[in-house]
């Protein structure tokens, strides 16, 4: 039976890590970088299969997109990642980091929708426009919003762009999972802040 007995700890110690949070157990990292690959590899197989009039490049671009949005899907849930993320910046860390852990921030560096849309033929680039300035007043709302309303406000807007991609905004051909996959991304992992656990002995981590 798996080991049940863990604290809450907000504490870390090491060099910054933005991608998987500073102090990530193994099993945390495993589970940050299986979650990228599948991601990419799902491109690498839509290349090897033909199923896309795209260029060679833009394979390559979209799946950096869906290793950083798969990825960062279980990346930004990890305790590791909102232990980062959710506490002040140490003494000894780069100055940057401040950046990186202003929330709003980190949510405007996320502008793979416009991406998308330049660059896969978006009609009138309004997919790209629309995506972006939901993702940003998504956020917003959700900086805004206490603490214990956070997760639930956080979801009504995750299935708010799941009905709006599925009904209302037409998605691009190759990306029908991204806009949705983003938000999941943000909204709910990188913005909500929650306890994070930890194994309560060395011994628990992996």
């Amino acid at each position: 039976m798996p080991d049940d007995k863990v604290n809450i700890n907000w504490n870390y110690s090491g060099e910054a890590d933005f991608l998987l949070g500073t102090g990530a157990t193994n099993a945390e990292q495993v589970l940050g970088w299986v979650a990228s690959l599948v991601g990419a590899s799902l491109y690498g197989y839509l290349y090897l299969t033909h199923a896309l009039n795209w260029a060679w490049w833009q394979y390559i671009l979209a799946g950096f997109l869906a290793f950083d949005v798969i990825g960062g899907i279980v990346a930004n849930s990890l305790n590791s990642c909102k232990r980062f993320y959710h506490t002040a910046v140490k003494p000894d860390e780069p100055q940057y980091t401040a950046f990186f852990k202003n929330h709003f921030a980190f949510s405007a560096l996320h502008v793979h929708t416009l991406l998308i849309a330049i660059l896969f033929g978006a009609p009138g680039y309004f997919y790209g426009i629309f995506w972006y300035a939901f993702l940003l007043a998504g956020t917003i709302i959700i900086i805004s919003t206490p603490l214990y309303l956070k997760r639930p406000v956080a979801f009504l807007a995750i299935s708010l762009a799941l009905l709006l991609n599925i009904y209302v905004i037409s998605p691009v051909q190759g990306f029908e999972w991204f806009a949705p996959a983003l938000m999941i991304k943000i909204l709910y992992g990188h913005l909500v802040k929650e306890e994070p656990y930890r194994p309560a002995t060395e011994k628990s981590i992996l």
